[in-house]
């Protein structure tokens, strides 16, 4: 297996736009080598920069799973001015982009205790995906719970597919939670995901947290646990990024 130092090229496979600010870019190893992962990984981007003539260096997590060697998929968040955010959302498919990894080592916790709880913003989603469509098979009634945390009604994505993923694991569970008030007449949790902690059987059950998306989320649910409930931090795992 090659150094995850090594650069890998991989082709812009299919191009998905889940929402304006939202796209996953599904990518086909240009190389006979498997892409070998595991499940919570991230990799580097090489953002093409003309005026430093270096690559700028973008992390993002896998969204597929580890049985896949031959690719890997991604999901992006547009950033005002960001240059990776330019670069991706200009492309059209079939671009070759540079890649090293994959790095990380917030794995998903073997062998597993009864309850897992997900909580996630923005496209935090991505490593708790990853998770879920990797260990599906191997582990199919565990209890999963998910809080995906997002801004507006409009901001929501990916529902149909983790609506088609329950027909495969019975117990799993999920809820969008906004920070701003529904709009169309649906209704659903409002506030932020570390608000509804409290409606999970965590001391009861046994009971992994997994935790991605913005700091403020992740800093704020291990006080809620481990300040407040004196819940033991090892079965807390967690990635930021904003």
């Amino acid at each position: 297996m090659a150094s995850p130092r090594t650069l890998t090229q991989m082709t812009v496979e299919t191009i998905i736009d889940h929402t304006p600010m939202v796209r996953e870019l599904r990518l086909r190893n240009q190389s006979s080598e498997p892409f070998r992962f595991k499940a919570g990984q991230f990799v580097m981007l090489h953002v093409p920069d003309a005026e430093t003539g270096k690559p700028a260096l973008r992390a993002y997590s896998i969204a597929s799973e580890e049985q896949k060697t031959d690719g890997f998929n991604l999901i992006l968040k547009y950033v005002d001015n960001g240059k990776a955010s330019s670069f991706v959302w200009g492309l059209g498919g079939n671009e070759t982009l540079s890649f090293t990894g994959p790095f990380g080592k917030v794995f998903f916790q073997e062998p597993p205790i009864e309850q897992i709880i997900f909580l996630n913003t923005g496209t935090g989603l991505a490593q708790h995906l990853s998770y879920l469509l990797s260990k599906k098979d191997q582990f199919p009634n565990l209890k999963y719970k998910m809080l995906f945390g997002l801004r507006h009604e409009t901001d929501i994505y990916f529902e149909k597919e983790l609506t088609e993923l329950q027909k495969t694991l019975p117990n799993f569970e999920f809820e969008y939670v906004l920070s701003r008030a529904w709009s169309s007449g649906r209704t659903g949790k409002t506030g932020y995901v570390q608000n509804f902690i409290k409606d999970f059987d965590f001391k009861n059950i046994p009971t992994t947290f997994y935790l991605c998306g913005n700091g403020g989320m992740i800093k704020a649910t291990k006080e809620i646990l481990i300040d407040q409930h004196g819940f033991d931090k090892t079965r807390i795992w967690a990635e930021a990024f904003d």
